[in-house]
């Protein structure tokens, strides 16, 4: 089978590029890639080292150039089954579909927010041209399927995220301090890194003193974030490091693993830091508690409610032998639930499914 999948970037940063190039290095020459956009093109030779066939669009939002260059795309490269998501991607799938109606459309859906006014009439369309949906947790799926009813009827699966022990790539990064906490996360509202600040204050206004936040990520919220850091006098204990390619590292390091997301699609870091046989704690929202088992592999908690963070922090801090213990269910469950391994297989079987239904 040959599979074309469609990316708006090369930012392995992103959950999405990073499924797709582990998908690339298990389909290889069977398997080629379509970018849109023109950001991070110092990750391209990544997906170019797997093997497949690489193209870049750069037309901007010029639907009909890059409909055209797919077009050509999928008849040079005999190309079978095309994947894509998000509302950019979504529309090329549909004209792709249009003129190709041989082709299988997979449709993926990343997360739980639903597109207003006009934006939803037009997926609604696009949703009908579709082969199959597939959704990165229950959580997800369920939503979808409130807001679309009508993909009750439609081929559908859900198939979690895959990942592996992030490794120690160098030996330039951070030095965490102990007791550290950790979190890798972009600074956009709903991520809910506020609640995290809130939380660091009150373990210093309870007097401890030597435990330090530590996250990795940027975004929009950033510099409201830094403004309630320095209110809270906590600029030596809590420390927003931006974009770092090192995770391996800071998980390394780390004592907790902290993940407050209030609509969390899936929580690839969330598993990142299982497989790295941290104690983790997160949210009662979205897809974590399809993760992280409450009062086995971590804490499952009020995403809003900080004085509940503080005392699930001095719990695990308290009592290493729980943490300890903690860690370890998290990693058996990761390899068990969200391996590389597993996420490949489920995809090779959705295709060849798909595949069979000629």
């Amino acid at each position: 089978m040959k599979i074309l999948y469609i990316m708006s970037s090369f930012n392995i940063y992103g959950g999405t590029p990073k499924k797709t190039l582990d998908l690339m290095k298990y389909f290889q020459k069977d398997s080629s890639l379509y970018v849109y956009g023109d950001s991070y093109k110092e990750f391209k030779p990544l997906f170019q080292n797997t093997g497949a066939s690489v193209y870049e669009g750069g037309y901007g939002r010029n639907i009909f150039r890059h409909v055209n260059s797919l077009l050509k795309i999928i008849d040079k490269d005999k190309i079978e089954i095309v994947q894509t998501q998000f509302a950019m991607g979504e529309v090329l799938g549909y004209f792709i579909k249009l003129f190709r109606p041989q082709i299988k459309l997979v449709l993926a859906f990343v997360g739980p927010f639903e597109p207003s006014g006009i934006k939803k009439s037009i997926a609604s369309q696009i949703y009908k041209k579709a082969d199959c949906f597939v959704f990165i947790s229950n959580y997800v799926k369920n939503e979808k399927l409130k807001q679309f009813p009508m993909l009750k009827t439609k081929t559908t699966e859900v198939i979690y995220n895959g990942t592996e022990n992030r490794k120690k790539t160098h030996d330039e990064y951070p030095r965490l301090k102990h007791v550290s906490l950790y979190s890798t996360s972009g600074l956009v509202e709903w991520k809910n890194i506020n609640v995290l600040v809130d939380t660091m204050r009150i373990l210093k206004e309870k007097g401890h003193m030597n435990i330090y936040l530590y996250v990795a990520g940027d975004g929009p919220e950033r510099e409201n974030l830094e403004e309630k850091i320095k209110r809270y006098s906590l600029d030596e204990h809590v420390f927003l490091l931006g974009y770092q390619k090192n995770i391996g590292a800071l998980l390394e390091q780390a004592d907790i693993y902290v993940h407050p997301a209030y609509a969390e699609g899936f929580g690839i870091a969330v598993a990142e830091a299982m497989m790295a046989e941290k104690p983790t704690i997160v949210a009662n929202a979205g897809a974590l508690p399809e993760l992280v088992e409450n009062g086995k592999s971590g804490f499952v908690i009020d995403p809003f409610d900080a004085n509940a963070w503080s005392e699930a922090i001095l719990k695990l801090i308290k009592d290493k032998k729980m943490a300890n213990k903690f860690g370890k269910n998290a990693r058996k469950r990761a390899q068990t639930e969200f391996s590389i391994d597993k996420y490949i297989l489920n995809y090779h079987n959705l295709y060849t499914s798909l595949m069979e239904k000629k």
